[in-house]
């Protein structure tokens, strides 16, 4: 896919069918959050660690499902079934906002041939990673490493843009939201599938801690998305379930409720 016409400044670099459109500037060090060495792009081993500041767990994909309790599994499945349900609908241009290891992208690519997909991540290693895997070379789906809080793309460029969790993992959740405002369509569609911390909880008082409140708190969050002039914005929890301990994710807090929504909002 050529998206050069996309993009609003010049590519930095372009690494592994990845274009690097992240500013030192204005991230920082924020763009480098996986363990992931040329070796394993080269492969597209699996063995990769979730996140750097966590465990050496050689298998760690394998050993974070396995801590997952039974309830968190059935809600994960109901949350995925929703959301493909109404990917059904989607078509046109998309931007996946942190793509990651690829849950979203996933479904959407069994979910709908008529879109192509514009993957985003600040870190552009685990979004070449996703690339090696999944074999997306067909010229459906494009690769961009962007800051969520400053989208390297043109105004009005997207018919929809979806995400799993990303706004969870981001800071500065009103920046985001007006980021993802300006480069969506006039009539174009959000399509999230949001995971919310109960306010109050023990889950909350952290995620203030570490500046991600406003995208963990339903309330919160659909006040971000008005303020950025969202409109229409609905979200609907699915599923819910009981957190357990998990020395990979730093939340939400073991014990805590952990929600599983659809958030829907219209430009």
């Amino acid at each position: 896919m050529d998206i050069q016409h996309l993009l609003a400044s010049p590519v930095r670099a372009i690494r592994f069918g990845v274009y690097d459109m992240v500013s030192d500037t204005l991230s920082g060090a924020e763009n480098n959050r996986w363990r992931i060495t040329d070796e394993m792009l080269e492969s597209g081993a699996r063995d990769t660690a979730r996140f750097s500041n966590n465990t050496d767990e050689p298998d760690a994909d394998k050993d974070y499902q396995s801590r997952k309790n039974k309830e968190t599994l059935m809600a994960e499945e109901q949350h995925r079934d929703a959301m493909k349900h109404l990917l059904s609908d989607v078509s046109g241009l998309v931007c996946d906002l942190a793509t990651g290891e690829g849950n979203m992208l996933r479904t959407l690519l069994e979910t709908n041939g008529d879109t192509r997909i514009v993957c985003t991540d600040i870190d552009w290693r685990i979004l070449a990673l996703t690339r090696k895997r999944l074999q997306t070379d067909d010229g459906k789906v494009a690769y961009v490493a962007t800051d969520g809080r400053h989208m390297s793309f043109a105004d009005n460029s997207f018919d929809c843009i979806t995400s799993y969790a990303g706004f969870g993992n981001i800071p500065d959740s009103a920046m985001v939201a007006k980021s993802l405002y300006r480069i969506l369509k006039p009539g174009g569609k959000l399509l999230l599938r949001a995971n919310f911390i109960e306010k109050g909880s023990k889950s909350h008082f952290l995620a203030k801690q570490h500046g991600v409140g406003t995208g963990m708190i339903e309330e919160a969050f659909i006040e971000c998305l008005q303020g950025a002039g969202f409109r229409q914005v609905h979200s609907n929890t699915v599923a819910q379930a009981i957190w357990a301990e998990n020395p990979y994710d730093l939340l939400p807090v073991a014990g805590d409720m952990y929600l599983y929504s659809i958030v829907q909002a219209n430009k």
